[in-house]
């Protein structure tokens, strides 16, 4: 990801846009459509994909797949209104809980919100735990 402005809210990254997720996740939006919608469903997502592909990718989908290049499986998601946890595991039997919660004095858009979220979180928390969870497993 460039760091231009346009890619960065409050100094931190914002969410990839849509066309820059993974196959494996663009593969599991289609499932979706199909076990949801049928194959009318996944042909008007697949129609609706090239239109979408310049917004961002949903919160919780730009973090799973952060955490998925980290090789660390997330297995819950919990988001609030300004803020959010995920819960992944980095072992075994071993399990950590990070979370970003957004100042109070800072009103920004949904859309903005959950960048500075994504930023925050993947840029600032998570990078705070990495060592002594590596250090400890």
């Amino acid at each position: 990801m460039s760091s231009n402005q346009e890619d960065l809210i409050q100094g931190l990254h914002r969410r990839p846009h849509i066309a820059d997720a993974s196959s494996s996740a663009i593969i599991g939006a289609i499932a979706l459509g199909l076990l949801t919608g049928g194959l009318g469903g996944a042909l008007i997502g697949g129609v609706a994909g090239g239109a979408l592909a310049n917004q961002r990718q949903p919160l919780e989908m730009a973090l799973r797949e952060y955490f998925k290049n980290l090789n660390l499986e997330v297995v819950f998601f919990y988001p609030a209104p300004r803020a959010v946890k995920v819960t992944f595991r980095y072992g075994e039997n071993a399990y950590w809980t990070v979370e970003s919660v957004m100042p109070d004095h800072l009103y920004l858009s949904p859309d903005d919100t959950a960048d500075w979220l994504y930023g925050n979180l993947t840029g600032i928390e998570l990078p705070k735990v990495l060592p002594l969870l590596r250090r400890a497993s």
